[in-house]
């Protein structure tokens, strides 16, 4: 139910604060160290309400944190607890239709804007309407019947006080919601007195350079920290932002221009950044559905009005782009991290993977026997819980494949 606790996570540093990547990664002009510093972590009052939703599912359900973190029946009863609340607040009954439930779920959604939980609201409705089917990692397969009559509400969200998000000139679709939180082109000095400027740079694209990637990053940071650190003239850019609990978007650096994103000057001047805010560590709190839905939309109006490929050769992680020089490859970023889930993503853009080699496909993938991993849980006991599930599910195996595919 992505229930947050995000105190923990925000003991990590941010993604930006390694100090050892120049993200404007030209060698020619190298960028001074960025003056913004690590944040210390914040408050349990300094933190919104949608980044503590699971310390208040504990205080509803009576249910132990450890137990919402780690029970997947404990979890889905704190996010029915947190909906109930909604609902209550809004001085709606409990109703066994869903149609009843409109208000409460865009509050669910954390959104303080009214297009962002309206978005966030009609996605729900969409699903329950239409109905879904999904196999699981584990194989099991999840089936939930349309409701194709399903009409909601919609008017619950008009009496709930949010704000309404100032769009300003935007390049986003129609589908999600945008605002305009612009990164600052200032001169400036450096601290050896050299002249220069930031945090991106002007340009004309596609006219001066073609446009022909788009990379996805994560933030290693929550949404205040990122927009505060993109309002930094002397710190890096990005062209978008988007949040993790509702998948709201932020856009600070027109798509014309050349943002500070991948480290890799050649990369940055002919792609787009899309900073999504999570920790990689901790993807099933912060790779919310939302989040990847509303990607998924802003990449596929992008990859059309630039003609980028939507394909794996072009739409890329930030763990893809190389370094320039034998020198700066230490200083790459990992982000999104190894549970970014590209599969699902590729079918929300409407090009899901398929296996298409023959048997003399030019990639092997060899999965190891069990006999051969017998010490992998012990390993991966000082790693992250979903590190250890997966390592644990690879031991599972009951054979070795070898599998071959292009």
């Amino acid at each position: 139910m992505h229930l947050t606790d995000a105190r923990t996570a925000l003991a990590s540093a941010p993604h930006h604060g390694e100090g050892e990547e120049d993200p404007r990664g030209d060698t020619s002009r190298p960028m001074s160290p960025p003056r913004a510093e690590v944040p210390s972590v914040p408050s349990e009052a300094e933190l919104p309400a949608r980044l503590k939703t699971l310390p208040r599912a504990a205080q509803l359900t009576g249910l132990p944190a450890a137990e919402l973190r780690t029970d997947a029946a404990a979890n889905v009863e704190g996010g029915a607890a947190l909906l109930a609340a909604a609902q209550k607040k809004l001085g709606k009954p409990l109703s066994e239709d869903p149609a009843d439930w409109y208000g409460a779920i865009a509050r669910f959604s954390g959104a303080d804007d009214e297009a962002t939980a309206a978005t966030y609201a009609n996605d729900v409705f969409a699903v329950i309407r239409d109905g879904e089917r999904r196999t699981t990692d584990a194989g099991q397969r999840v089936e939930l019947a349309p409701e194709p009559g399903l009409r909601p509400d919609t008017a619950q969200l008009r009496s709930m006080g949010l704000r309404k998000a100032a769009p300003g000139d935007t390049e986003c679709p129609k589908t999600v919601s945008c605002e305009w939180i612009p990164a600052p082109y200032e001169e400036f000095k450096d601290p050896n007195g050299n002249p220069d400027y930031g945090n991106h740079d002007l340009a004309d694209r596609p006219r001066s350079q073609s446009i022909d990637s788009i990379i996805v990053h994560d933030t290693e940071g929550r949404w205040e920290g990122v927009l505060k650190m993109v309002q930094d003239p002397t710190y890096v850019s990005w062209q978008y932002s988007l949040r993790s609990t509702d998948g709201h978007i932020a856009q600070h650096v027109k798509a014309k221009d050349v943002a500070w994103h991948a480290g890799n000057w050649y990369v940055n001047a002919k792609s787009i950044g899309l900073e999504h805010e999570g920790f990689l560590t901790a993807p099933d709190t912060w790779y919310t559905e939302a989040m990847y839905r509303s990607s998924a939309r802003l990449v596929k109006y992008l990859a059309k009005k630039y003609d980028i490929p939507l394909d794996r050769q072009h739409i890329l992680g930030h763990d893809n782009v190389q370094g320039t020089v034998s020198s700066t490859i230490r200083g790459m970023h990992t982000d999104p991290g190894p549970y970014w889930d590209w599969r699902h993503y590729f079918t929300l853009l409407g090009k899901p993977f398929h296996r298409t080699a023959g048997p003399k496909g030019g990639l092997v993938t060899v999965r190891p026997s069990t006999r051969r991993t017998g010490r992998c849980t012990r390993a991966a006991a000082s790693q992250p819980t979903r590190v250890c599930r997966t390592v644990r599910r690879r031991c599972a195996s009951t054979r070795s494949r070898v599998t071959t595919r292009r």
